[in-house]
């Protein structure tokens, strides 16, 4: 059985909120909105430390503000089910937005590839040289490992996954301490909660983290994509942001920050059946 963090500050379901460009009202859009409204968009938890470098040069290039909501793919698809008002939604696995699509929730149209993530060890550095692969973990002195709740966050999916095909998962069950999200996980290996976690190699770069590659056969393409949400009167912005973020610039700007071409996760997830036929 996985086991939470003993700490009673992190509160289930709560979503991470940075605002681009000032703070604004949460009124609702109306048609394209006022200049002062800004878009809303939700986004993955391993795009913390990109997105709001990718927001903003596409604020400086189009006037258009953003607020960005960070939280597990998951959690954040629930809530654009319930009705949130975001406009763009950014998935850290392409199926949550494709599944949402199938129930009406995003545009089956805007939906498109736009990174491939990649798996890491991330170990505290006070750890030393005590974790070099996978299997270090089984070692009596690594007491904790934080992966993030593998159901709602597609990063604990793939750690689960990477431990599964390893044989490994049975022995580090006990062990793993379960975070609500993939920030979250690397939160408690930086804080020294956990000697270690599996987490986005785009969120690790870190002076207190050092990281261990993780063999991508070990687990599926984790092949990010985004959709419109279907409810939103901003159409026109969303289109604009969606396609700052697959152009030249918000492609290089994802790959200085550690994110694969998407084109490249698309084609290993087809081969792999990933895919529905819609998309293939």
């Amino acid at each position: 059985m996985t086991r939470p963090l003993s700490s009673s500050s992190w509160i289930v379901g709560l979503a991470i909120v940075l605002v681009c460009g000032g703070c604004h009202s949460p009124a609702e859009p109306k048609g394209q909105g006022p200049a002062h409204e800004p878009l809303r968009i939700a986004a993955a938890s391993d795009l913390q430390t990109v997105l709001p470098i990718l927001a903003k040069r596409f604020t400086e290039q189009t006037k258009v503000e953003l607020t960005l909501t960070f939280g597990s793919s998951g959690m954040l698809a629930e809530q654009i089910k319930a009705g949130a008002p975001f406009d763009v939604y950014l998935a850290a696995n392409q199926s949550f937005v494709q599944k949402l699509a199938a129930g009406g929730f995003i545009q089956p149209d805007s939906i498109h590839p736009y990174a491939q993530g990649s798996l890491v060890l991330a170990v505290h550095r006070e750890s030393g040289g005590a974790i070099e692969s996978l299997a270090d973990l089984a070692k009596p002195e690594i007491k904790k490992i934080a992966l993030a709740n593998p159901e709602t966050a597609p990063y604990g999916a793939a750690g689960k996954q990477a431990l599964e095909r390893s044989g490994l998962w049975s022995k580090l069950e006990p062990k793993i301490v379960q975070a609500e999200s993939v920030r979250q996980a690397l939160q408690f290996v930086q804080s020294g909660n956990t000697e270690a976690g599996l987490v986005g190699r785009a969120l690790a770069n870190l002076p207190e983290i050092r990281v261990v590659d993780v063999e991508p056969s070990l687990y599926d393409p984790i092949i990010q994509a985004l959709g419109i949400v279907a409810r939103t009167e901003r159409t026109k912005d969303a289109g604009t942001f969606t396609e700052f973020v697959l152009g030249d610039e918000g492609q290089a700007i994802l790959k200085d920050a550690g994110f694969a071409s998407p084109l490249a996760g698309a084609k290993a997830a087809s081969k792999a059946g990933l895919l529905d036929a819609s998309r293939r």
